[in-house]
């Protein structure tokens, strides 16, 4: 547990400067350097690789977690295990490639009208997905046998650190555009070949490969776990990526880099929810094996409450900053379609404000209603996206994204209610949404300084003070008051130590 623990703080600290760099590239330096339609080029490549990399690992990232304990032995030989993973990548790349190739028509179909510059990167794709997928598997090897860190500093903080660096070269002259490209693919074989040298040096494993050990039985079962995960897991995580792949085919690379900007710049808000994650999602398991539901309808209720309000701060203190993202920003593509991040912002919010809701039940014998939510989340994005898409472009891809995630949300919701009366809704969040109106209007009607990261601190500081302020008084969360007193406590007894 202890190493656990550590590795936990550890990756939290690289994830949060991750965080930093990403919105270094995002907000400043693509940008600035970079058109709206190159950018957009960018966000379309690393989706789709991302899509293709999924249908490739065949639902292996979970299916590793799940097997390896089963295969584990003391010799590090692990009962053939790598070979079970080699087999099912590089026959899921195999077939995910021919598909690709095969429907290279339909597909350059789609794109060249609006996205002519996608078609022109069209096999620059392959051995972007084959990285990340390269990548994916040996990030889940390392990550059952606890060598999570070099992992994380790879994917979160030297991956974008290796993007600064090529976009310096191209600020410089010394790349064009083209090799950019080139070189943003092989910053993901770089990290990949460093992680495979951290795989090797660990000695967890024994690079012994023989397909013909391979057992058929076994082969079925992790092969039919996977395949479940794929449409379960992959409905997901392409459901919330289809409308970046649906606004390059109906509108263009330039609106694709625009929502992709605003939509990282929401991305925000699900921080503090990835972080309760982590902490909640061991404890709401261990409740389920005592059935203990009054604790998971705790958790539940606390983390719901929480979430909203932290997220109602994030996202009200985008908006009322807008006037300085549009100084850093400076392209009107950007300035123009603000409304983007009114939607998406929206959209998130309602995400957070139900709280764990996909963990609790994933963590249940009821597992499975959540692949079922997960592919309704799936069909709901691609019929909202093409209906909403031609109308209002970019904001129509935002309109259709809560659309999704209120009907998502929803049915996940009705379940757990039904099931086992967990409600996450309270008079709190109504109360929490009338202080973040308020604020917002404060903060909205500070007088600009000329000065921009002090008008940042500024405005920012007096929002999040009376922010806070008011949900202390109006008590909507017992666990922000009761934190607010143990660090008050803290402070003052360290104050009056010192003075004595």
């Amino acid at each position: 547990m202890g190493i656990v623990r550590e590795q936990a703080v550890k990756n939290s600290i690289i994830s949060y400067a991750g965080v930093v760099l990403g919105y270094i590239n995002i907000i400043i330096l693509f940008p600035a350097f970079f058109t709206t339609e190159q950018f957009g080029l960018i966000q379309l490549l690393v989706q789709i690789s991302f899509v293709y990399s999924q249908l490739s690992a065949v639902g292996l990232i979970t299916g590793i977690n799940r097997y390896f304990p089963y295969f584990k032995t003391d010799d590090k030989k692990h009962n053939e295990f790598l070979s079970y993973v080699l087999f099912l990548s590089t026959s899921g790349f195999v077939i995910t490639s021919i598909l690709y190739f095969v429907f290279r028509g339909p597909i350059i179909g789609a794109y060249i009208d609006n996205s002519k510059l996608f078609t022109d990167y069209f096999y620059t794709l392959l051995p972007l997905a084959f990285f990340s997928l390269l990548f994916n598997i040996l990030e889940a090897l390392v990550r059952v046998v606890f060598k999570t860190v070099f992992a994380t500093l790879l994917k979160e903080v030297i991956l974008r650190l290796l993007t600064i660096v090529g976009i310096v070269l191209y600020i410089t002259k010394i790349f064009s555009f083209e090799y950019f490209i080139y070189y943003y693919v092989a910053t993901y074989l770089m990290v990949s070949m460093l992680l495979f040298f951290q795989f090797v040096h660990s000695r967890e494993y024994v690079l012994k490969i023989s397909f013909l050990k391979i057992k058929l039985e076994k082969l079925r079962d992790i092969l039919k776990y996977g395949i479940y995960n794929l449409l379960a897991g992959a409905a997901m995580f392409v459901g919330q990526k289809i409308d970046i792949i649906m606004i390059g085919s109906m509108i263009g690379l330039s609106i694709v880099g625009v929502y992709s900007l605003y939509l990282y710049i929401a991305s925000i808000i699900y921080i503090p929810m990835k972080a309760m994650s982590r902490i909640s999602v061991p404890i709401v398991a261990n409740a389920w094996k005592e059935n203990d539901i009054p604790k998971i309808i705790d958790i539940y209720n606390k983390t719901s409450l929480i979430q909203l309000i932290i997220g109602l701060l994030l996202y009200i203190g985008v908006i009322i900053n807008k006037h300085n993202l549009f100084l850093l920003l400076k392209k009107p593509e950007y300035t123009d379609n603000f409304g983007i991040f009114y939607f998406v912002g929206i959209a998130i919010l309602l995400d957070v404000s139900v709280g764990l809701n996909s963990e609790i039940i994933a963590a249940s014998s009821k597992y499975k209603v959540d692949a079922y939510a997960n592919i309704v989340l799936f069909v709901t994005s691609i019929i909202m996206n093409l209906i909403f898409i031609p109308i209002w472009g970019g904001i129509g891809a935002a309109a259709a994204l809560i659309i999704t995630f209120f009907v998502f949300n929803l049915i996940k919701s009705l379940y757990l209610l039904i099931k086992y009366k967990m409600n996450p809704v309270s008079s709190g969040q109504f109360v929490a949404v009338i202080i973040a109106v308020i604020c917002y209007f404060i903060g909205d009607n500070i007088p600009v300084i000329n000065n921009l990261y002090l008008d940042i601190f500024v405005r920012s500081s007096i929002t999040a003070i009376i922010f806070l302020t008011l949900v202390y008084f109006t008590k909507i969360s017992g666990e922000i008051n009761q934190r607010v007193v143990i660090y008050r406590d803290y402070f003052l007894n360290k104050v009056f130590i010192r003075k004595k």
